[in-house]
């Protein structure tokens, strides 16, 4: 089914290109349930603000647990006949990536409307988001040889998917498509804040002929649309992405549905920098990462352990290269406020905050929820602020900050990654400098998370160039 769109939400903004079929008011407005686009049941809907300047660029539905359950209901009917035919997913997903691809600037003016990125990081992050969905279509792809191990077809049942409001685009693409692949149907809640990039790519598959039901796209509030959907029994896995307080609910949900859940938390991925990495480099890859990534979303850098003997030059060039970063706005005020508490509380407890920090005196971004990039340094990986502390005020990254904790040897890093926050799932590990190789076997066994295993291939690209990419 393909559905005539338009591209403008508003006269405030037109978040893609006249005349593309990315999505618009007929889709943002609505919900997918059942192959069609429908108002919710309740006649209540939610404004969608630029995190630039806090404009109104979109309205999206306040839905209910009737359209929940509607959206269930129709996954359910569509399972069998989706888990039948790897041929046709593994062709209908990649038919659908394929036009993200060609349309990656008006999808991107999309992902740059509602996280309020420049347009230029905006494209990348779609680019970084094709070329990972790329990779998951190649692993489904079934010839004569019958489906690779790796991702069994055939197992059928109706998905729950709650996602987060860092990096959309890549939450979307990273938290539907290996289900819709492995033969489930989903039935998703975007985040309330950044539910745009969702609607596009839901409309680019129902564009590529997905069979009626197999995917919905219910929006609402996480009290309402987000409880009804973590509290169902029918469901045969539930992933959800996000803070610590998201999965405490979604995890005290499952306790009594006795539902499987995938957790992804927020604010694990990290970039180890070894004795002998070129300083220029590892602060640019860190840049790119702040500058890409608004939140601790799947290709966020909130982390950077460098060597202690290089320790100096790495922070005095990422401090140049952070400073040079634009501002990055976050979905809210008050989630900025608690992005620039956590960094206040790191400094009184021993940290230090060398650029960044506070909200920029930028009268023209006065209405927006910018933060601009921010470096603290911690210490070592093993001291009470590093990331081996369950405890610590950066449990739960926000915002273009990266911590900078040192190592010496490779039990200083197993020790670290191998706490509970990164056994949840972390996006890449990634490593500069060679003699860092040898530690990175063990950490990213322990730190990637089951549903997130990546290549360099995969990642940005400013991660890889001239890089030793991740093992």
């Amino acid at each position: 089914m393909t559905t005539n769109t338009t591209t403008r939400t508003t006269s405030a903004d037109a978040p893609g290109t006249a005349g593309t079929t990315v999505a618009g008011d007929e889709e943002f407005a609505r919900n997918l349930v059942d192959g069609r686009w429908r108002f919710p049941a309740a006649p209540y809907e939610f404004e969608i603000r630029s995190p630039q300047d806090s404009r109104v660029v979109a309205c999206v539905p306040l839905s209910s647990r009737f359209d929940v359950d509607a959206a269930l209901q129709a996954g359910a009917r569509a399972a069998q006949a989706w888990a039948a035919d790897p041929a046709v997913r593994v062709r209908l997903v990649a038919q659908a990536v394929a036009d993200l691809d060609r349309l990656a600037v008006p999808v991107a003016e999309v992902v740059a409307t509602e996280t309020g990125l420049d347009l230029a990081d905006a494209v990348e992050q779609v680019r970084t988001g094709v070329r990972w969905a790329r990779h998951r279509v190649a692993l489904a792809a079934v010839d004569d040889a019958g489906p690779p191990a790796v991702e069994p077809p055939g197992v059928a049942g109706v998905a729950g998917v709650v996602l987060g409001w860092g990096a959309p685009f890549l939450e979307a693409v990273s938290g539907i498509l290996p289900l819709l692949l492995q033969g489930r149907t989903v039935v998703v809640k975007p985040s309330l804040r950044a539910p745009l990039s969702a609607v596009v790519l839901a409309h680019r598959l129902v564009a590529a002929g997905l069979p009626e039901g197999v995917l919905g796209v219910v929006q609402g509030t996480g009290t309402d649309v987000g409880a009804a959907l973590v509290g169902r029994r029918d469901l045969a896995v539930l992933h959800v992405r996000g803070g610590g307080r998201t999965l405490d609910l979604a995890g005290r949900a499952v306790a009594t549905t006795g539902v499987p859940l995938h957790p992804l938390r927020a604010g694990g991925n990290v970039l180890l920098s070894g004795r002998d990495a070129d300083p220029a480099l590892v602060a640019a890859t860190v840049a790119a990462g702040l500058r890409l990534h608004n939140a601790s979303g799947p290709a966020a850098v909130p982390w950077l352990v460098v060597h202690a003997d290089t320790a100096g030059p790495v922070v005095d060039a990422l401090v140049a290269a952070a400073s040079a970063t634009r501002p990055v706005p976050l979905p809210t005020e008050p989630v900025r406020d608690r992005a620039l508490a956590a960094v206040r509380t790191l400094g009184r407890l021993g940290g230090r905050v060398l650029t960044g920090g506070a909200v920029p005196d930028d009268v023209a971004h006065r209405m927006g929820w910018l933060v601009p990039a921010t470096v603290v340094t911690v210490g070592a990986v093993g001291s009470r602020l590093g990331p081996r502390s369950d405890d610590d005020p950066w449990r739960e990254p926000l915002g273009p900050v990266v911590a900078v904790a040192t190592w010496r040897t490779s039990d200083d890093l197993a020790d670290a990654f191998s706490r509970s926050r990164f056994r949840d799932g972390i996006g890449w590990v990634h490593q500069v400098g060679d003699d860092a190789a040898a530690a990175l076997t063990g950490v990213v066994r322990q730190a990637r998370g089951t549903d997130h295993g990546v290549d360099a291939d995969d990642l940005p690209a400013a991660w890889t160039t001239g890089c030793g990419g991740v093992r």
